[in-house]
């Protein structure tokens, strides 16, 4: 009979490290969105100047342009956040274009001018 033997220890390992890939998220679609706000911006003062000029038919057009740009930049802004694409920079963008769209800017002014009193 053998004589039953402790079975040798091994040695001691501290915690596995393991190394993951650095993955780096480049925020294109985060900033397109905040070119698109800027856009939304440069469209709506160029509404009002023309419309000031008294070509009401070409202001009314680039009035709808704005509006569209606004809400295409609050789509793009909010899925730039949702999808970490440059989360910052669409959650920027979108706040912008909000109050940068004129349908916004419509309502809020006629808000306010009813808070007035004569």
């Amino acid at each position: 009979m053998q004589p039953i033997e402790d079975e040798p220890e091994a040695p001691e390992e501290g915690p596995v490290e393991v190394e993951e890939p650095v993955t780096t998220r480049r925020p294109y679609l985060g900033i397109a969105a905040a070119v698109l706000a800027l856009g939304t911006i440069g469209v709506h003062i160029a509404a009002i100047v023309v419309a000031t000029g008294r070509d009401f038919p070409t202001g009314t057009y680039l009035g709808y342009v704005a509006i569209g740009l606004s809400v295409l930049a609050v789509v793009v802004g909010v899925v730039a956040a949702i999808i970490g694409r440059g989360r910052a920079w669409g959650i920027a963008a979108a706040v912008v274009a909000v109050l940068a769209n004129p349908w916004v800017l419509l309502v809020v002014l006629r808000f306010m001018s009813g808070l007035q009193t004569s």
